[in-house]
């Protein structure tokens, strides 16, 4: 059957064009959680962040295209329920949040194995000191404990009794620490591991196991996944693919940037 010459040509012209590129709208929270997320305000900064640099990488490698928004936390959602997003980078699990994200999933439970960002947050001491964390509560303090990071970290501490002083320099924190002004500090592993090294002089130590160990994902709204699902599940397997290797690349070059 010989197709009309229109038709004919519109087929052709089909079959020649490029697939338009998949175009993923994510928004993220707008503080700095360097070495994570670099840079606060609305701004995407040249050098955004470890986590964001990894996504980046991930839909770049499946030829979509990536459009990133920075927005306060509590605006992030909204965005997402609203249709003007498709996602969040870096947001963490919970039961409340997957009524309204998929997130990489596994028998159940999210898959670990495909989180953008892993953040462990560990005690750290004065060595010789009588502070003991075994795990479960935090014993023989004296003095507040200083935090830095997520709100969980703080409310994890509240719930134990725990007075607490917020400080978000890690420098200021073990500075504190060393002068005995408090009694432990609990930061980020990959901040408080550098500050050690540089401030501790053998006198400070870190105690295992963490304190509080967060895995931050990539979801998207239940309608981006049900339109968009093999690229979705690609995308999150790229991202368990390419993590190890972007985080060895990158961690010092963010650890080393002001």
């Amino acid at each position: 059957m010989i197709l009309p010459i229109a038709g004919f040509l519109l087929a052709l012209l089909a079959m020649t064009l490029p697939a338009r590129a998949l175009e993923l709208r994510l928004v993220y929270t707008d503080q700095d959680t360097r070495p994570y997320l670099a840079g606060s305000g609305t701004a995407v900064p040249a050098q955004p962040g470890i986590a964001v640099e990894l996504v980046q990488r991930a839909a770049s490698s499946l030829g979509a295209s990536l459009r990133l928004t920075r927005l306060p936390a509590r605006r992030m959602m909204e965005e997402v329920k609203a249709g003007r997003q498709d996602g969040i980078l870096g947001f963490r699990y919970s039961q409340e949040r997957a009524r309204e994200l998929a997130f990489p999933m596994r028998n159940g439970v999210p898959d670990t194995t495909r989180h953008a960002a892993r953040l462990a947050h560990s005690l750290y001491r004065r060595q010789g000191s009588a502070i003991l964390w075994d795990g479960q509560r935090v014993s023989g303090l004296q003095t507040p404990v200083a935090v830095s990071g997520t709100q969980l970290v703080s409310e994890t501490l509240l719930a134990q009794g725990i007075e607490i002083v917020r400080i978000e320099s890690s420098g200021q924190m073990f500075g504190m620490l060393a002068l005995g002004r408090v009694d432990a500090v609990v930061i980020l592993d990959i901040l408080g591991d550098r500050q050690m090294a540089e401030q501790g002089g053998g006198r400070i130590e870190k105690v295992s196991p963490p304190v509080l160990v967060e895995d931050f994902h990539v979801p998207v709204s239940h309608r981006f996944y049900a339109a968009n699902r093999d690229f979705t599940e690609q995308l999150w397997h790229r991202i368990g693919a390419l993590r190890d290797a972007t985080y060895s690349e990158l961690t010092p070059v963010y650890l080393a940037s002001p």
